[in-house]
């Protein structure tokens, strides 16, 4: 298994190196993302800024977790997604603020959350010895009762993921209607009928904090924003307030 030091800076160079490969050495894919190499993957995350390809989607750190997406078109059926979702897999975390720094080792990392979306949505743990390589077999019911919305409720794919409930978003949308609680933007005003009812739903309390057997409620649990101000609130950590947010758009 290769080994690094969590905390310590690395540039690509230096992983390859640690690999046994040439530091220039080039092809393959270890100038991507997502580098598979003698059966460990290694993950290279710009979190809070785009990548050399323009990209930005949203990678952000909770707490100690971290919130990683997948190259654009992923979907869980990819067999590259299957295999770095294999519980014996070695899973290396590289992350950066820049492209011009370094990347610092965030540690040996274990899936904890899956949202089946494309590009496919992980959670990534790091004090692996406190995770379970293998989650126990849940199966989430098969509705929703009436009145009770699950947030979290969970299914096994090859870790649990987390199924967010349509049903308790419309709720939300229903009772503060389409508008952005931070800034008040209505899309529909913006773009005409092809923002009808287009709009982001924030959860209060980030959704990697809430049990598989939570009890949403919609209306002090969510709230309507854009996906702008959605955005800012996840660059803090903790995510901000509303409240917060407003007043810093003041």
């Amino acid at each position: 298994m290769l080994k690094f030091d969590r905390g310590s800076k690395y540039t690509r160079p230096d992983v390859k190196e640690r690999a046994g490969l040439s530091r220039g050495a080039k092809g393959g894919n270890w100038d991507t993302g997502v580098v598979e190499h003698d059966n460990e993957f290694l993950i290279f995350a710009n979190v809070g800024t785009e990548g050399r390809t323009g990209h930005n989607y949203g990678n952000r750190w909770e707490g100690s977790h971290l919130r990683w997406y997948h190259k654009g078109g992923s979907h869980l059926a990819w067999q590259s997604v299957q295999k770095l979702l294999e519980s014996e897999r070695a899973v290396h975390v590289f992350w950066r603020t820049s492209n011009e720094t370094p990347f610092e080792y965030a540690g040996a990392a274990v899936a904890v959350e899956i949202a089946d979306t494309t590009p496919v949505e992980i959670l990534w743990a790091f004090d692996v010895g406190t995770v379970p390589r293998e989650l126990p077999l849940v199966q989430s019911p098969e509705q929703v009762p009436r009145g009770e919305y699950r947030e979290g409720a969970v299914r096994q794919v090859l870790v649990n993921a987390y199924e967010r409930d349509n049903a308790a978003r419309q709720v939300c949308i229903d009772h503060f209607g389409p508008a952005c609680a931070a800034c008040g933007l209505r899309f529909e005003e913006r773009y005409g009928t092809l923002g009808a009812g287009f709009i982001h739903v924030h959860h209060v309390v980030p959704i990697s904090e809430l049990g598989p057997d939570y009890q949403l409620n919609p209306i002090e649990d969510l709230r309507p924003v854009c996906p702008n101000c959605h955005a800012m609130l996840h660059r803090h950590r903790p995510p901000l307030s509303i409240e917060a947010l407003r007043a810093a758009l003041r």
